[in-house]
């Protein structure tokens, strides 16, 4: 299991964004959290059943998504 923590900017399309990414790969995720801070959000999104480089490879493609301001990747005991 894979926990995608994504920093974005304030603005009501980065959530969308993000969740676009994941739909458009097909790939439905097991649990999603967004937190508003004092001046960015932080989106956390776990996927199950991932191949380690495929999770690699999607957490260095986020860090592209427009509005996206970071993104880091954290492996989660099964």
């Amino acid at each position: 299991m894979h926990r995608f923590r994504i920093d974005a900017i304030l603005d009501p399309q980065s959530l969308l964004r993000v969740t676009g990414y994941f739909a458009q790969r097909s790939i439905v995720p097991s649990e999603m959290k967004m937190h508003v801070l004092p001046d960015h959000m932080r989106i956390e999104v776990t996927v199950r059943d991932l191949d380690p480089r495929q999770a690699a490879t999607i957490a260095a493609r986020l860090g592209e998504v427009v509005a996206v301001t970071g993104s880091e990747l954290e492996e989660l005991a099964a």
